[in-house]
């Protein structure tokens, strides 16, 4: 009976001891964080996402918002965009495709308000992280060619508007009435000193 107990005992001691360390390798398992970072996205839990992100975290998505790709460093950059994707009603659907080592590679497709009215969404992407002790290091974001070729087709067929037209004119009626004011100054100060 005094055997049993004991092995009882040990058992019960070495599974309590074992279980922190069966989370922690939990935390720290690449495909576990990225999935935790994305629930945190779904339910736009900024500051718990995070938690899941190296404080010089480098995010890479291309092609940028001008065409080259776009790098935000940090969290606070990070953060910033997210939240400019929040403003573009931003959806976000995931799969996990490979796992080598600290990579975690998925393939994605997302919707955001621009890309709904072009009618291209969902946007397809492969996404590639870096999760180095439990922590997102970097990820990038790089559009399919087929989304690429649908959102090029649908920007050609937006209707011309004008080009420059209104920017020229604009731009004339912002300088002209910058010289005026410049000019209303510059009177007022020769006034003063007289």
């Amino acid at each position: 009976m005094k055997v049993r107990m004991v092995i009882a005992t040990v058992l019960v001691t070495v599974a309590l001891l074992a279980l922190p360390l069966m989370a922690n390798a939990q935390e720290t398992d690449p495909v576990a964080v990225v999935e935790a970072g994305a629930e945190y996205l779904a339910a736009w839990d900024l500051d718990g996402l995070r938690t899941f992100y190296a404080d010089d975290i480098v995010v890479t998505v291309t092609p940028g918002a001008s065409g080259p790709p776009d790098v935000y460093t940090g969290k606070a950059e990070v953060r910033a965009w997210l939240e400019s994707l929040a403003d573009q009603n931003f959806e976000y659907e995931y799969k996990v495709v490979s796992v080598e080592g600290e990579t975690v590679t998925l393939a994605v497709k997302t919707w955001t308000d621009s890309t709904r009215q072009l009618g291209i969404a969902p946007v397809t992407a492969t996404e590639v992280h870096t999760v180095r002790d439990g922590k997102v290091q970097s990820f990038t974001w790089t559009m399919s060619d087929e989304s690429m070729a649908a959102y090029m087709a649908a920007m050609a067929a937006l209707p011309e508007t004008g080009g420059g037209a209104f920017p020229a004119q604009a731009l004339m009626l912002g300088l002209g009435g910058l010289a005026v004011a410049g000019g209303l100054g510059l009177g007022r100060l020769r006034r003063r000193r007289r």
